[in-house]
């Protein structure tokens, strides 16, 4: 699989050509098959501060301004060119899918593969591709991901991850594994209100990273569980969103990206 934007054009595109698309994943909710919609918007013409979905829930949870938000900080951090302009969407049969090393995927309690897609997410994967899983809380939410990636590797093992793991070092050095809360959460953080807490379920609070890996022992699929990295990002100019969760949060992706890019 390519790392960067699309194979063999590395001789022919211009220097401000992007080299890396952040991508997330239109899925299905097992009501017809996913399709990505018609988009009339571009990411400069967001006001600051602006947030909020524009695509209801499910994958379009905080979407598009945390995917804006999110590749113009990885740009500032990184000096990575980054496509920009708009944000970029794929369905797991999407023709171009396997032009893209990265995948993101918000709120995957909501999804439902179908076979055909589980297969292809799978060689995907199997190929060189890399997959991001956010905002998922609770035992009953943790059970559905499972299900729903054992539809992709039935053998597949699912383990816990700590900071010693490469991925935590691949540009930032991260030492503990932060909790990013909600915007609602995280204002109520912020304001020092009674009774304001950081997780979402009371079945299952603390926050956990797992991984899939080949058996190279490389990361596959990554999963940020009883966290929503993609609220960090899509609040990061909120004045009460807390600055710690914005911090830590676009570290944590930084280095997810990087070590999709280099492994």
């Amino acid at each position: 699989m390519a790392l960067f934007v699309l194979p063999g054009l590395a001789q022919i595109q211009s220097e401000d050509a992007p080299e890396f698309f952040f991508t997330r994943l239109v899925y299905s909710n097992g009501r017809g098959p996913a399709q990505v919609p018609e988009l009339d918007f571009r990411c400069k013409d967001l006001a600051p501060g602006e947030g909020g979905t524009r695509m209801g829930g499910g994958w379009g949870t905080d979407f598009p301004a945390s995917d804006c938000k999110f590749m113009w900080g990885v740009q500032r951090m990184s000096n990575t060119r980054v496509y920009d302009k708009t944000p970029h969407l794929v369905t797991a049969m999407d023709a171009d899918l396997f032009k893209y090393p990265y995948l993101y995927i918000v709120s995957p309690h909501r999804m439902n593969l179908s076979p055909e897609e589980a297969e292809n997410l799978r060689e995907y994967l199997l190929r060189g591709g890399f997959l991001h899983i956010d905002d998922y809380w609770g035992i009953d939410q943790r059970l559905i991901v499972e299900s729903e990636m054992l539809k992709i590797f039935p053998e597949g093992k699912i383990d816990r991850l700590d900071t010693r793991h490469a991925v935590f070092h691949t540009f930032f050095d991260i030492d503990s594994i932060v909790q990013i809360p909600n915007i609602n959460n995280g204002r109520a953080v912020n304001r020092g209100l009674a009774g304001a807490r950081t997780w979402e379920q009371q079945s299952e609070t603390d926050p956990m990273i797992f991984g899939i890996s080949n058996d190279k022992g490389h990361l596959m699929v990554l999963m940020t569980y009883n966290s929503d990295l993609g609220d960090a990002w899509e609040w990061m100019d909120d004045p009460e969103y807390p600055q710690l969760f914005t911090g830590h949060a676009y570290r944590m992706g930084l280095n997810f990206i990087l070590y999709a890019m280099t492994h």
